[in-house]
């Protein structure tokens, strides 16, 4: 009985007085790395996509997202949408879901691990762990729909590990309802659900039934798209990825060393990296040299294979090889480190007959994670690199802001951030195919109003001048963006041959 009731107490009720304030001021910690993704980042064009969607529903435009492809389930954008009209369309608005469940995460693994393995030490160093992940970090401050996921599939799990069905299907039903990724949470909170009696068919009943809540409600929303002449966010979701399929003979080892690099890069550190892959065949092997086999030995064995079949899927399941989708583990990797440090130390105790200090072990994470938490912090982590590229954006969709009404921005690379940052603005948007096609498009109507097109740094302006100089235009430079010392964006205008 005292067992159970330990096992329910939360997280920052345990221990001394001491362990508390260590734990906020981890939090505060956790809240001061996320800060320069969340404000300084410029923004990636898939959360621009996302603040364009909120936009559209939110401002009556286009409430059901019939007008183009939506591959994401609903409830992200609508949320995006109230946070617009209640705080206005800015990028921190377009954040706060993000950075709120990437706070919310670091409670939530402490919350889980202790309630599973019933030690506050381990559910601290699995906290120490997820607040100071650099994938933790970077992707904690942008708009994408994986830090929300990841925080209602964990919050399933801790409710599934507490024996609140209704709220395990619940909150895993939500998961899915932010991305269909959220799918690969069901199987962990069923599990979980069933070591705290889910057998009885009351509690399965209910847990089935929350859970196909939001699943029906996004499935219906679905539906009156589709009936209103758009394409499922399920089937535009699959042909985004390129269609889902088995990889071939040929990506095999291409595919795992990329895998394995990016899943190294979720903590940046070899030291991290070491504990991992010696620590969680430790683990493996007390709970099979060990009979009989322990309950710790059982989620031991429970969230590795997790972790193994989720990469085992993006391996041979040709899903792009982005970081982000790596978030899903992190959290699993946080809670195994956090039992690996406190074997370890147990085992240490007991071999050297020495009684070690309960916090060292978090500490040797936090000590092992400072320099890539910080390095994330600074921008320099492998996830940031998408985003840092599009610095400077602000001064271009500023100057296209205030050029005259009727005034034509043409785009190809950066299409997604003018829908967005251009929202109410009084230019014409035009998209270009190829450069033949703006040359065509420029001859017949160049004379008309102003016509401007950006080239980022990473793009050449070479085959367009080309193309324009056939029929008698070319590119004159109407704005350079730089920043720390590089050129980002050359905006031109474009006009005909004779103007000098």
């Amino acid at each position: 009985m005292s067992r159970n009731r330990t096992a329910s107490i939360p997280l920052l009720s345990n221990g001394r007085g001491a362990t508390r304030w260590a734990l906020v001021g981890l939090l505060l910690a956790a809240w001061a790395l996320r800060l320069p993704s969340l404000l300084e980042m410029p923004l990636h064009p898939d959360e621009a996509l996302y603040g364009y969607w909120g936009l559209l529903i939110g401002q009556g435009r286009d409430p059901w997202l019939t007008g183009g492809s939506i591959y994401k389930p609903p409830l992200l954008p609508y949320l995006v949408s109230v946070f617009q009209l209640v705080f206005g369309s800015t990028t921190l608005t377009l954040r706060l879901p993000g950075v709120t469940a990437g706070m919310i995460m670091v409670p939530l693994v402490g919350a889980l691990a202790h309630g599973i393995y019933e030690d506050v030490w381990t559910g601290v160093g699995a906290m120490v762990a997820v607040a100071l992940s650099p994938f933790a970090i970077e992707l904690s401050g942008t708009a994408f729909p994986d830090p929300p996921m990841v925080m209602l599939g964990l919050g399933a799990c801790v409710a599934a590990a507490r024996g609140r069905a209704r709220w395990a299907g619940l909150l895993a039903g939500l998961s899915f309802a932010t991305k269909q990724t959220g799918l690969v949470w069901l199987p962990l909170v069923f599990v979980l659900s069933m070591t705290r009696g889910l057998e009885h068919p009351g509690r399965a009943g209910g847990f089935v039934v929350a859970y196909l809540i939001p699943a029906l409600l996004t499935f219906a929303w679905d539906g009156i798209r589709v009936a209103l002449g758009a394409d499922s966010f399920w089937l535009a979701g699959i042909e985004g990825y390129g269609g889902l399929r088995l990889i071939w003979p040929q990506e095999l080892w291409p595919r795992l060393r990329a895998w394995i690099r990016i899943l190294g890069a979720s903590f940046e550190s070899k030291g991290i990296n070491a504990v991992l892959v010696l620590g969680v065949p430790l683990l493996g092997g007390r709970g099979l040299v060990r009979p009989p086999a322990t309950r710790r030995a059982f989620f031991d064995a429970l969230f590795t294979s997790y972790c193994l079949i989720y990469m085992l899927l993006h391996w041979l399941v040709a899903f792009p090889l982005w970081g982000r989708y790596i978030l899903p583990v992190v959290p699993m990797l946080a809670l195994l480190l956090g039992r690996v440090v406190r074997v370890v130390a147990y085992l240490l105790c007991r071999r050297v007959k020495v009684t070690l200090p309960q916090w060292l072990g978090p500490m040797m994470l936090a000590l092992l994670l400072v320099v890539p938490a910080g390095n994330a912090c600074a921008g320099g982590s492998a996830l940031a690199a998408d985003r840092v590229a599009y610095r400077g954006i602000e001064d271009v969709v500023l100057f296209f802001a205030e050029l005259p009404e009727g005034s034509v921005v043409y785009h190809h690379w950066l299409g997604w951030h003018y829908r967005y940052m251009l929202f109410d603005a009084p230019v014409y948007l035009a998209y270009w195919p190829t450069p033949a096609w703006l040359a065509r498009d420029v001859q017949a109507f160049g004379d008309r109003e102003p016509r401007y097109i950006a080239f980022p740094a990473w793009e050449s302006a070479a085959r367009v001048e080309h193309s324009l100089d056939e029929v008698g235009y070319r590119l004159q430079e109407a704005l350079s963006v730089a920043r720390g010392g590089t050129q980002s964006f050359v905006v031109y205008r474009i006009v005909p041959t004779s103007d000098k």
